[in-house]
């Protein structure tokens, strides 16, 4: 049995793992798509990354819109500097979305994994090295801080459109490290930035002619993921400690990067 583009059995699987990414990865302050594509690289082998990556936005919104509002219950989103970061970041979403959309699979794909592998290292090392985090969130930030933001928020942004992400692997960091904010208020705060940049980046492919939205995968799929976001980012915020969730973070980057790897030796 097909199902558009892809058979129905591997609709089926597809759907059963974008749910599990979506449960825990709306805890992280992150879209998922570090996941979420490579899952689809995997099992629909007729598609491209142009066609992926719009779909994977899909589920990265409502996976940062459910973390978003799950957080704000608990007052951990700065929704002044979410904002700020995110109009920052709308002047990267439109570059990588021409990226995407005309650089060659191969490129794409491997610039995506070198991301993943360089993000996962750098939290496996502050985990071992075991950095402390803050423990407030300042009302106030110096000049570099202010420079520092917007930079990182425009290659946050670069990559949203690029690979069909949230975001998060970039913004938690850079609102951690550069705005020392405790780690749950960054998250919230990565999750509002994420649940900004990821619809204006699907508009940008909707008007992009070389690009292909899979429109059936995504009415399928996106309801799956916003129900499990949604349920997984009010159950860690009560269960999961923060030096786990880095944890599960890490692994499942390196489990990502790891996929596209095998995608660009063997594929």
């Amino acid at each position: 049995m097909a199902f558009g583009a892809v058979s129905f059995e591997y609709l089926l699987i597809v759907a059963v793992l974008v749910a599990i990414v979506a449960f825990f990865y709306s805890n992280l302050g992150l879209g998922g798509g570090q996941l979420y594509v490579p899952i689809m690289d995997l099992f629909f082998l007729s598609l491209f990354m142009k066609e992926i990556v719009p779909l994977s936005l899909c589920f990265a919104f409502v996976t940062m819109l459910s973390s978003t509002y799950s957080h704000s219950k608990k007052k951990l989103v700065d929704f002044r500097l979410g904002p700020l970061l995110a109009g920052a970041g709308l002047l990267g979403v439109l570059g990588g979305v021409v990226f995407t959309s005309n650089v060659d699979e191969r490129v794409v794909k491997g610039a995506f994994a070198t991301l993943l592998v360089i993000v996962a290292t750098k939290m496996i090392y502050d985990i071992y090295k075991a950095r402390k985090d803050a423990i407030t969130s300042p009302v106030a930030f110096t000049n570099a801080q202010k420079v520092a933001g917007f930079g990182v928020s425009v290659l946050t942004g670069f990559l949203v459109g690029s690979f069909g992400i949230g975001g998060g692997v970039v913004s938690v960091p850079l609102i951690i490290y550069v705005f020392r904010f405790e780690p749950r208020r960054a998250i919230g705060t990565s999750a509002l930035v994420g649940a900004i940049l990821t619809p204006a980046a699907f508009a940008a492919y909707f008007f992009q002619e070389s690009a292909s939205i899979q429109y059936d995968l995504a009415l399928v799929l996106t309801p799956i993921v916003l129900v499990m976001a949604f349920i997984g980012s009010r159950w860690g915020l009560e269960k999961l400690k923060t030096k786990a969730v880095k944890t599960i973070f890490t692994c499942g980057v390196y489990l990502a990067a790891s996929e596209m790897i095998y995608s660009l030796l063997f594929q």
